[in-house]
């Protein structure tokens, strides 16, 4: 029997079945479209609950990838201490967005971020150059020299991470078929390389979790026994932050520069 006829054979009967037949029709087809759709209208409703029902938002951090021990309140709650969060204001350190595999749990994650991010929540995001590089050619990222004290210029400088400006007003970043292998084999996805640049922009700083040499500022000890990298990561802050100065401070402590 011709594909077409077996189609046309199967539309009839469920066009003219019961209800159970219709329904199990439907739910083999569309099952996981229904099952994705109503987790995102969840989590969306959840995040906006959130947004809406929380203290004062002193800075919001969000390490992508990152392993951490279960417990971090102690580690958090002397972040609260540094920067001086008071009652009635709140800081969130939030180290369980996985993006690395393709299943539900790296699809909540794509979403909660991208619900943040457009409520304009976000201000400091840390991960990889692999999942930085969009956002830094997207121009979502702060110019840290526009907003860095002559002492942090001078403690991280040599650990910058650039974008070439040139390349984003070109639209050169635009075309959705290269891929960031494509990036890194033409030299072109950032790197601590400015003169090779035409018009370099600092979007972040490189961080390590070890104490190995290399392009990259190493983190404190009490940093690495609550959070970790398995490479260097790059600390970036977004463009609509209105809590750089609690960011640039949050960079200084996790470094260990807390004197």
């Amino acid at each position: 029997m011709a594909v077409m006829d077996e189609f046309r054979e199967e539309r009839d009967k469920i066009k003219h079945g019961t209800f159970k037949e219709k329904w199990k029709y439907f739910w083999d087809y569309y099952k996981w479209h229904v099952i994705g759709g109503t987790l995102g209208l969840i989590m969306v409703i959840w995040i906006v609950y959130d947004v809406t029902h929380q203290n004062e938002s002193v800075l919001y951090v969000a390490f992508l990838n990152c392993a951490s021990v279960y417990d971090t309140s102690e580690y958090v709650a002397s972040v609260e201490e540094y920067l001086g969060v008071e009652d009635g204001q709140a800081l969130t350190i939030d180290s369980s967005l996985d993006l690395t595999d393709d299943n539900t749990e790296a699809y909540y994650s794509y979403e909660t971020l991208a619900v943040r991010i457009a409520a304009n929540e976000l201000d400091v995001m840390v991960a990889e150059e692999e999942f930085i590089y969009g956002y830094a050619s997207g121009d979502s990222l702060i110019d840290l020299t526009t907003v860095m004290t002559e002492e942090q210029m001078e403690r991280y400088s040599d650990y910058f991470y650039y974008i070439d400006y040139a390349l984003i007003e070109s639209g050169y970043y635009d075309n959705e078929e290269l891929s960031y292998e494509d990036l890194v084999f033409e030299g072109t996805a950032g790197h601590v390389s400015p003169e090779d640049m035409e018009q370099p922009v600092a979007v972040g700083v490189y961080i390590s979790t070890t104490n190995e040499p290399g392009d990259y500022v190493c983190t404190s000890a009490e940093f690495n026994q609550n959070y970790y990298y398995s490479e260097p990561a790059i600390f970036t802050l977004m463009c609509y932050s209105e809590h750089t100065e609690a960011a640039l401070q949050f960079l200084d402590f996790i470094c260990g520069y807390t004197s």
